[in-house]
């Protein structure tokens, strides 16, 4: 792939020294901050959401546009990972360094050619998106793999890992360990990268044949079937039934049909006199909305949510990093199929039920 982003950056650069040069690229005169501008061809008005994979942004916020523009400025003490969603419901991956203006970009009748510039980081991951445009999902993991090696220090390293690698059910743990320690090595005190290191443990734990770890989940009243009173639900409750864990959000695309594909198995098995048990997992970070939803989509059987997104302790101790998430369990308590894809993942298991 040749020389990394870093190298191609500072080369009309040469001779000015280390410390200038740091200062030329950090000083920004907002420290805590980090200032979005947007710009737009092709579209004079519209609402993005903008939402974030880690702590930094705690709700699911709007970006509006007018004559083609926006702004938005985040409170940042460090690098925060931003997911911009169009109106198509495609998605920008934005990584916010604290300090930073960064500048995107685009057209949007070519959205996949936005470019983001501003720091390393996202200049680096312009030229990563730009060269995967056409590739298989095999040659894109490749090229991910090259970047990851060549740009350890970089957050855009952290986000290439988890989806390519972590998120990825064909990478075996030893692929991802070994990409993982690289990080680390280049990155001892990077305290993002500790956090993933639950991910990276959690590989295989939901492959099938596992046992389903054991959970325990106080489920709130009124939502979905809950009942009335509150009340715990374990594991153990589910010995001798088959089990279906639904993981969902509103704000996720393609994350509602969750909800739809987990009661037309429970109505397919009924069918052929079977009975299995649904559970909804929700990542919402709005209780109205989740009420709104279980009543729409008519959610009769057990429902939780803590609001805490992917921050939510059992999403990050199973290593869940992307929506909607099944897991198919057996009456003997073992993991029949897990995964994000229902027809590749979850369909086919199902009909052995």
């Amino acid at each position: 792939m040749g020389m990394s982003i870093k190298n191609r950056l500072l080369l009309p650069l040469k001779g000015v020294g280390g410390s200038l040069l740091f200062l030329l690229l950090s000083c920004t005169g907002h420290p805590g901050e980090v200032r979005l501008k947007g710009e737009f061809e092709h579209l004079e008005q519209g609402v993005f959401l903008i939402y974030s994979t880690d702590e930094e942004l705690d709700r699911l916020d709007t970006l509006r546009l007018q004559d083609g523009r926006f702004s938005y400025t985040l409170p940042a003490l460090q690098t925060a990972t931003l997911h911009i969603l169009y109106p198509n419901l495609s998605e920008l991956v934005v990584f916010a360094n604290p300090g930073t203006d960064l500048l995107i970009k685009g057209d949007a009748l070519n959205l996949s050619e936005v470019e983001v510039s501003g720091s390393e980081d996202n200049e680096c991951y312009t030229l990563f998106r730009k060269e995967i445009i056409g590739k298989s999902a095999k040659e894109q993991k490749s090229i991910a793999h090259d970047y990851i090696l060549q740009n350890p220090t970089l957050a855009m390293s952290r986000y290439l890992l988890t989806t390519y690698f972590i998120c990825d059910e064909t990478s075996s743990a030893g692929e991802v360990t070994e990409l993982y320690d690289s990080l680390c090595r280049a990155c001892p005190d990077d305290l993002a990268l500790s956090k993933l290191s639950t991910h990276v443990r959690a590989i295989g734990k939901l492959q099938a044949g596992n046992p389903l770890p054991d959970f325990s989940l106080d489920l709130k009243p009124g939502h979905g079937g809950n009942g009335t009173e509150k009340r715990t639900i374990r594991r153990d409750d589910y010995k001798g039934k088959p089990l279906l864990i639904a993981f969902w959000a509103d704000w996720k695309s393609g994350s509602k049909s969750a909800i739809y594909r987990s009661r037309r198995l429970r109505r397919e098995m009924k069918g052929r006199g079977k009975e299995i048990e649904l559970l909804s997992y929700s990542l919402n970070a709005d209780e109205r909305q989740l009420y709104r939803t279980e009543e729409r989509d008519s959610i009769d059987f057990p429902s939780y949510c803590d609001y805490l997104s992917f921050s939510s302790p059992l999403v990050q101790k199973w290593g869940i990093t992307e929506l909607p998430y099944f897991i198919l369990v057996a009456p003997d308590g073992r993991i029949l199929a897990s995964g994000s894809d229902w027809m590749l993942n979850i369909e086919t298991a199902a009909k052995k039920l």
